[in-house]
């Protein structure tokens, strides 16, 4: 990467780290080395003799999540070596290593050297992208941090960062995974600003910038353009807010013969609940409800900076979900833009509701694939806890290829099943469809209520992130707050397919 990118991404990122490649190993300030227990009896490693000492006195200092960092004072000046664990290296993945990244990134920023080497493993293939795209991944995502409503001055890190890696394409790799990062870190920053800041028509800007930035084609409906499309799913649900509801789409060609591939994204911009109010104790935290929105445009964005070759429309469903005398109740029917009507059971359910909507238009827009990704439900927390994200689809082949997809971006998901069962649970005696229905499997009749907008013919897939959007603690590559979880795995999706 030529140096005024470097600086370019640096001042994107504030305090967070951007990275380049350095094929020789230089003199700096601070050297940070990821080590395995097989790689303290490589003489190659840098300063082999004191790590080799360490790992004599303490043989846990190469156990993953051991950091070590140690000041020297040489003739050059005092110099930081950060020693990280990784563990044996039969068990490392590229997941362990964006971890372990996460966890040295901090320990760089907190060193304030002007200039970082960061070395990693010799066992690892220098041929295998995989792994320095994780190493950059973590490095830049770990040392993440939402400051932007301080009052003090952020303490910006300017350092240079440099991975030392043989692999002649590393640059090219290194650059890629910037851009990934610098997508996720925008992504990270939407969700985790306030609902007073980021409503229906603030997200609606931030599309704009992305399609003068990146050459995009861009469509904002608002109220009375959705009602000219009988959306009235997506429409009942900001009824009871001030907040005028948008339904944003992004249209990415990057190929000629491609088909187009829909990504579908839930904003809800803050959920009280509606009139079916949520309980006080939590409520704040439904400001990242949009988090599925943030992902599909933080997704476009990068796959239209990295210009890859395929065609990718991005949808975002936004409202902001409030109780008041012009709120949809509980007990209303609606009617939604295929015409199905809706009874609704709970407005606490408003996220499906603005999805019916929005795969419906993508469909009417020629995707050949529609996947949809939302903060849908709690009950995906209890199924699978707060690591791995839900997904029901309709189609065997798209589910496995975003599991694969986020393998490689170290984002979990786990199939629910479609059952008969399911899909008859959702169906009303006085309407066509139930917006809820109830505890009993609440993720996959959630799932299917979506998929029930979608032209049976569309392989689809819906991702519900309801646990993983946001984390309560800092750990690895993710930091407290928002995660950006489903930018990783649709860029990876979208290369893959």
């Amino acid at each position: 990467m030529m140096a005024e990118e470097i600086n370019e991404l640096n001042n994107f990122y504030n305090k967070h780290l951007a990275v380049d490649s350095v094929q020789s190993i230089e003199e700096t300030d601070v050297v940070a080395i990821l080590l395995t227990k097989e790689d303290y009896a490589n003489e190659e490693i840098p300063y082999f003799d004191l790590i080799k000492k360490l790992a004599d006195k303490d043989k846990k200092i190469s156990d993953f999540g051991n950091s070590t960092s140690i000041v020297l004072n040489s003739a050059s000046g005092f110099r930081t070596i950060i020693i990280a664990g990784l563990g044996g290296v039969e068990k490392l993945t590229p997941d362990i290593l964006r971890k372990a990244a996460g966890e040295t990134a901090r320990a760089i920023v907190k060193a304030k050297g002007e200039k970082t080497l960061v070395y990693s493993s010799p066992v690892i293939s220098n041929d295998d992208h995989f792994y320095l795209s994780a190493l950059i991944e973590g490095l830049i995502l770990g040392s993440y941090e939402f400051n932007e409503y301080k009052s003090e001055a952020a303490n910006d890190f300017d350092g240079i960062i440099q991975v030392y890696s043989k692999d002649l394409q590393a640059s090219d790799i290194i650059a890629e995974a910037n851009i990934l990062c610098e997508s996720i870190i925008w992504t990270r920053n939407l969700v985790n600003r306030p609902g007073n800041i980021v409503q229906p028509q603030y997200i609606a800007e931030e599309a704009h910038r992305i399609a003068d930035k990146f050459n995009l084609a861009c469509e904002i409906l608002g109220t009375e353009a959705m009602k000219e499309k009988k959306m009235g799913a997506l429409l009942a649900v900001g009824k009871g807010s001030a907040a005028e509801p948008k339904l944003i789409t992004l249209k990415y060609q990057g190929s000629n013969d491609s088909k187009w591939i829909a990504l579908v994204g839930k904003g809800i911009t803050f959920d009280s609940g509606g009139i079916s109010i949520k309980p006080e104790a939590g409520m704040g935290e439904m400001k990242d409800d949009m988090a599925g929105a943030a992902a599909v445009l933080g997704a476009i964005r990068a796959i239209a900076k990295m210009k890859l070759s395929c065609n990718v429309m991005a949808i975002a469903a936004c409202a902001e979900n409030m109780p008041s005398g012009t709120a949809t109740r509980p007990g209303d029917i609606i009617k939604a833009a295929n015409g199905k009507t809706i009874e609704v059971v709970s407005t606490d359910a408003e996220g499906r509701m603005v999805l019916a909507d929005a795969v419906w238009y993508a469909c009417r827009q020629g995707a050949s694939k529609v996947i949809d990704i939302a903060t849908l439900t709690g009950a995906v927390i209890i199924a699978l806890g707060n690591e791995t994200a839900a997904i029901v689809s309709n189609n065997d082949n798209l589910c496995q290829e975003i599991i694969s997809a986020g393998k490689v971006s170290g984002e979990k998901y786990w199939r629910l099943p479609s059952l008969p069962e399911c899909k008859e649970a959702i169906k009303s005696d006085i309407a066509d469809l139930l917006n809820s229905a109830g505890r009993a499997g609440g993720v996959i009749t959630g799932g299917l209520f979506i998929g029930e907008f979608v032209d049976e013919s569309i392989p689809w897939a819906h991702i519900d992130i309801g646990g993983t959007s946001t984390t309560q603690k800092t750990n690895g590559h993710l930091v407290k707050g928002a995660t950006g979880i489903g930018v990783g795995t649709l860029v990876q999706l979208v290369k893959g397919i």
